[in-house]
């Protein structure tokens, strides 16, 4: 925030020539800032992450107000206007096209907070910054900084020590009309390759949307790796400890760090998942982010080559950012629900079907988990030969396998149970050695008959975790690595079509991705009838909106361009950048048509049009992207998550402010020339 305020006024002052001019815009940038904090107050918004993000953005938005205001008072002052004339004249002129600015801008951030899940969730927080914070900066644009204006100019401040800072201004007034004339010449002298410039935008501009990578959230470089291994078999804990040891022996050239969890774990706080004995959590440190996907390769190689049963899952370390937006969700969970829902699907038939998934589709799934069991059948045949009652059976099975409770003790919030158990033996020790009671013959005698002749013990294998969703239990098959989503469906469909026994459903980043992104594109349909309507109240016309929303396509076609070329993908924050700078950039066009409006009245040329409105859309548009400059070069987790966010609004502002200088009075020509507009 302070970077990009400072960036800011280094522009003003470059532009404006003087620090006086800057010295009035800071000062009341100054002031908005304090009345938003008060906002943030009296409506209980903390100040976090997402809404100091959003007072970044909103930053070079804000000043945009100031700007316009300061540059047009200066405008009136040298046509010779007195001073308090001019701060009239100059502010009277721009509270309209400002006000739709701001509007149109607001527009863009509104539909944002109906986006669902923590997205929305999020960026409620934004939307009351920004909006905030436009609608503060516009008031206090047309309400504090005249005055301010007034009474710094009013003053003898020119013969003060403060005047002696004036700078001698690099970027002279002429040089910017020069660059302007030679521009809108070149555009008007080749109009026809201008208009295919425009037309090609948009194809190109549906090509990059669906060219560009997808991801729900940006890629993160890690350097740590967490492994969840599952050996599938019944193994001691020392087993466990032993296979663990043997895999870190073989990684430590390559690791900086490890470090494992094996089998249960007794923490103070319960975590969401115990592991049982024959479970592992490994967690590595490397050098580099680089080194991460071969090390996650070998882990699963190496493993998979001693221990074919294994069940190997990747995830990054567990931050509050991995929390909040579950990166490491798989590309596609395949749900196998079986037709017959009467019987348990089997472990070999699971596996078969895993074994085929592989085959089909090239990409193994990540395994199901399955674990050994004993099943104990009471021959109820021998309960009536020997007169055992059932329910003494039962008491006295759950009582050899403490799992007898008797009672519940209660103190206030503590619930303690009683429970009645045996010693630590075996299985087949407990049916040998236990003793049940028959019922009373004729005679009134009683006998005790081992348990293990009125039951039988069975091995057993089954799945070790149930999961179930909406339609009920289903096994799930993991598939990472996905590279052509659609085509991976379509043959997990068929596999299960060709075997007969399953129902399939899907789940997975790949629809959550997709999900996410035709929200965005509606949420950009809304804002577009939204500012369509705003400038249509402002222009009186149906037919100058859309001149400033043509541009739109333009600059969107180049920004997604720059994120391909800077390696970045279309996630939730850059497409939050190109949405928000729709809203933005319009402005300068905005800016521009009402200045033609105006003295297109009294037969101005539209050169000269373009130059009284060419240092405020400049200075605009680059105190927006310079408020955006210093989150591409820090390096927390925080900024990973601006910058495609920040280079998105760059590009897009970048593209836009050509647009809006040269393009926009083409269309403007093309439209108006049967009435005989000059140039």
């Amino acid at each position: 925030l302070s970077l990009g305020f400072l960036f800011i006024c280094i522009v003003a002052v470059l532009f404006l020539g003087d620090v006086k001019s800057p010295f009035i815009i800071g000062l009341s940038m100054v002031v908005s800032i304090v009345i938003c904090f008060l906002f943030f107050y009296l409506f209980k918004m903390s100040l976090n992450i997402i809404s100091l993000s959003g007072l970044i953005l909103a930053l070079g938005m804000m000043i945009d107000s100031s700007i316009i205001v300061t540059e047009n008072i200066s405008q009136y002052r040298e046509r010779g206007y007195s001073l308090r004339r001019a701060c009239i004249a100059g502010t009277s002129e721009v509270v309209t096209p400002m006000l739709s600015s701001s509007l149109t801008t607001i527009a863009v951030f509104v539909p944002l907070i109906f986006m669902s899940g923590i997205a929305g969730a999020i960026f409620y927080d934004q939307a009351f910054s920004v909006t905030v914070g436009l609608m503060v900066s516009y008031f206090t644009g047309i309400m504090l900084l005249p005055v301010l204006y007034m009474l710094v100019y009013r003053t003898g401040l020119r013969k003060s020590w403060f005047s002696r800072i004036r700078i001698n201004n690099p970027i002279k007034e002429h040089t910017l009309d020069r660059f302007y004339d030679a521009g809108v010449d070149f555009i008007f002298a080749h109009k026809t390759a201008s208009v295919v410039f425009c037309i090609i935008s948009v194809p190109l501009c549906v090509f990059m949307f669906y060219f560009i990578g997808k991801e729900r959230m940006p890629e993160i470089d890690q350097n740590e790796l967490i492994a969840r291994v599952e050996w599938n078999e019944n193994i001691h804990v020392d087993e466990n400890r032993r296979r663990v040891d043997e895999l870190f022996r073989d990684l430590k050239e390559q690791v900086l760090e490890h470090t494992a969890s094996v089998g249960r774990q007794d923490f103070l706080l319960n975590r969401e998942r115990e592991l049982s004995s024959s479970e592992a959590e490994l967690y590595f440190r490397t050098e580099t982010s680089e080194t991460i996907i071969p090390l996650q390769q070998e882990i699963y190689h190496k493993l998979k080559e001693r221990y074919p049963l294994s069940v190997i899952s990747f995830s990054p370390p567990e931050t509050v950012f991995e929390k909040l937006f579950v990166t490491g969700e798989p590309d596609i969970i395949a749900e196998f629900y079986t037709r017959n829902k009467a019987k348990a699907p089997e472990a070999e038939t699971i596996r078969n079907v895993e074994l085929e998934l592989a085959r089909r589709t090239g990409i193994a799934p990540t395994g199901i988990a399955f674990e050994n069991q004993l099943n104990l059948s009471i021959n109820k045949e021998k309960l009536l030969l020997y007169r055992v009652a059932y329910n003494e059976l039962y008491r006295v099975l759950k009582t050899a396998f403490r799992e007898n409770s008797v009672t519940m003790l209660h103190s206030y919030q503590q619930y303690l149970p009683i429970n009645v158990a045996g010693s630590e033996k075996t299985v087949n020790e407990i049916l040998q050695e236990a003793l049940i009671q028959t019922e009373p013959d004729n005679r009134g005698n009683r006998e005790y008959i081992p348990l293990r002749e009125l039951v039988t013990v069975t091995p057993a294998e089954d799945l070790k975790s149930i999961t179930a969703g909406r339609n009920g239990e289903y096994v799930p098959f993991d598939f990472y690595g996905v590279q052509d989503g659609n085509k991976l469906i379509k043959e997990v469909k068929q596999t299960a079509e060709d075997m007969k026994d399953w129902d399939t459903g899907f789940s997975g980043s790949f629809f959550s991705n997709s999900e996410m992104l035709d929200e965005l594109v509606v949420i950009l349909f809304i804002s577009l009838l939204l500012m369509y309507f705003i400038l249509a109240a402002q222009f009186e016309s149906f037919l100058q909106p859309l001149l400033v929303l043509a541009e739109i396509p333009i600059d969107l076609a180049f920004a997604l361009l720059l994120l391909w070329i800077c390696g970045h993908t279309l996630n939730l924050m850059s497409a939050i950048g190109l949405i928000v700078t729709c809203g933005i950039v319009i402005n300068d066009s905005i800016l521009k048509l009402d200045a033609i409006n105006e003295l297109r009245k009294a037969g101005v040329p539209l050169h000269e049009a373009g130059r009284r409105r060419l240092r405020p859309i400049i200075m605009t548009s680059l105190t927006t992207i310079f408020a955006m400059v210093p989150l591409l070069f820090s390096s927390d987790m925080g900024s990973e998550l601006q910058k495609p966010l920040s280079i998105a609004m760059i590009g897009t502002m970048s593209i836009g402010t050509t647009v809006s200088l040269f393009i926009i009075p083409l269309l403007y020509w093309f439209i108006y020339r049967n009435k005989k507009i000059s140039i």
